[in-house]
């Protein structure tokens, strides 16, 4: 036997298959590619803005007991979405011990067609909240749009039964407004 002529016939098919698999990798990572990618797309947000807006502030002078005085304030919105707006009127004394409970919120107004209409009349007490709406609650809000404004007024009333300690004592009043954006599921904000 030859064994020369027995190892050429082993490597021979050996080498055909190395030359198949070298072909077929070459082949397969032959093929052209790409890949792009587009411009930026730019998404900002939008923000809420409620501002109070009142033309004029009130230094009421000797208030007496049973008398009322009308404040006169606008909710516009400086914000780019629409929202729905709630507030309240607070305040307090000068002097801490008095109750601040002895000024009543007798009647919310707002301006339709250049009438002023009533939303709510009855001793709301300071600090009670109330919504921009039909009726002053939170069941009937009224969408404010970006750049509109709505027009309201409040009477408050220091009450007729009152005590000598509250002469020449001082209140000082401040409206305060928080809006959420007017979709379903929005909240109010926890503090304003």
């Amino acid at each position: 036997m030859n064994i020369q002529n027995t190892s050429k016939k082993t490597y021979k098919p050996l080498l055909i298959l190395s030359m198949f698999v070298v072909l077929v990798i070459s082949t397969t990572t032959a093929f052209f590619t790409s890949s792009s990618e587009s411009d930026d797309n730019i998404f900002k947000s939008g923000d809420l803005e409620i501002d109070v807006i009142q033309d004029n502030v009130f230094n009421v002078q000797e208030w007496s007991p049973g008398s009322e005085h009308t404040l006169e304030f606008s909710m516009l919105n400086n914000g780019t979405l629409n929202e729905y707006v709630k507030g309240y009127l607070g305040g307090s004394w000068d002097n801490e011990s008095l109750d601040p409970t002895v000024i009543k919120i007798s009647k919310l107004e707002r301006r339709v067609n250049n009438e002023w209409l009533v939303i709510e009349s009855g001793a709301r007490e300071i600090g009670d909240e109330f919504y921009l709406s039909d009726d002053g609650t939170m069941y009937s809000l009224i969408e404010l749009g970006s750049g509109s404004k709505e027009d309201f007024r409040i009477t408050v009333k220091l009450v007729e039964t009152i005590g000598d300690e509250y002469q020449n004592e001082i209140f000082v009043a401040n409206l305060h407004l928080a809006a959420r954006q007017s979709i379903e599921g929005a909240d109010w904000p926890s503090i304003y």
